[in-house]
């Protein structure tokens, strides 16, 4: 069983998480386009691609794939994901089983217009949220939208260009910032996370909720994971609604006793390590579900009150 881990960053404990399960003949590879890539310290073979823009980064992935004979792929980086999806087939030709999410799946998470239209025609809630300058500004004026207000990118991520506009000028600039931006009504409620397991089918096997305690610059340094009833069944049904592959991280609020949905993420998230210090063992069951092993699902099935807390971790030595 030889794991390819696209774009793998400063996730290399999600490769020591895998390793526990492999055979010594197995293979970790992750890919990456330089050479001081964190991750690459915890694989067994580490290889530098072109960017994931250029015409040559999926050509090189697919030789990778074929010399190093993968079995399992999977990336840590949404633009990546954005375009390795469009490109499942590709790797099922060469018996390499994608844990990607289709075209249609990462469309609804990766465009954050599209994840709100999702979340509203699947009776969700979620902030309102709009792609009009003008028709904000006129429920602004109707009293249906007030500030502050949320502005950030349509297909962006790691929380990069998000501002709080707290008056209409603030607005203007924050939203023609750059193109495509969207307005989102701010919840001011408890932040919570869950992270999400489905099977090949996309069918749910886990959910782990937990509430987020500190964030600093969009990522969570410390969480706590949480026995609520209320957010085991919102990721149930969201789960099986969105039918996604593998693992799925969800950002949301509650606000008046009312979950809010805000993002989806199809993939590890940054928090996952909560959830695998409670129980969660996602990349268990991504290897079991790979090699056809029937998998019960699991819900519930998880410690409560895990705190999680992150810390620098400082990497040296010679280059190789």
């Amino acid at each position: 069983m030889n794991i390819l881990l696209s774009c793998i960053g400063r996730r290399g404990y999600i490769a020591e998480y895998f390793r526990s399960h492999l055979n010594t003949n197995d293979k970790i590879i992750a890919t990456g386009n330089s050479e001081l890539t964190p991750g690459f310290k915890y694989c067994d073979l580490s290889l530098i691609v072109p960017d994931i823009d250029s015409k040559d980064y999926i050509p090189s992935l697919l030789k990778i794939c074929q010399k190093q004979k993968i079995n399992i792929l999977l990336s840590f980086l949404d633009p990546d994901i954005d375009i390795l999806c469009q490109h499942l087939d590709d790797f099922r030709k060469n018996a390499v089983i994608p844990i990607i999410p289709t075209p249609i799946v990462n469309n609804i998470c990766f465009d954050k217009y599209l994840t709100y239209i999702f979340f509203k025609e699947n009776n969700f809630n979620t902030p309102e949220t709009y792609i009009d300058f003008e028709e904000a500004v006129k429920d602004i004026n109707r009293g249906k939208l007030i500030f502050p207000l949320i502005v950030k990118p349509r297909r962006g991520s790691a929380s990069t260009n998000l501002f709080k506009s707290r008056n209409i000028n603030e607005l203007d600039a924050f939203f023609h910032y750059q193109p495509d931006m969207i307005i989102q009504q701010m919840i001011t409620g408890k932040e919570y996370g869950l992270d999400i397991c489905n099977d090949l089918d996309g069918n749910v096997l886990s959910v782990i909720p937990r509430t987020n305690i500190i964030r600093r610059f969009g990522e969570t340094m410390q969480a706590q994971t949480c026995n609520n009833s209320t957010l085991i069944d919102l990721g149930l049904s969201l789960g099986e609604k969105l039918g996604h592959v593998g693992p799925l991280d969800i950002d949301c609020f509650i606000q008046d006793n009312q979950p809010y949905l805000i993002e989806l993420n199809p993939r590890f998230g940054g928090v996952y390590p909560l959830s695998h210090l409670a129980g969660a063992d996602f990349p268990g069951l991504i290897l079991k579900m790979v090699q056809g092993e029937t998998i019960n699902p699991k819900i519930g099935e998880f410690q409560s009150g895990v705190i999680m807390m992150k810390e620098y971790k400082i990497l040296g030595g010679e280059l190789v």
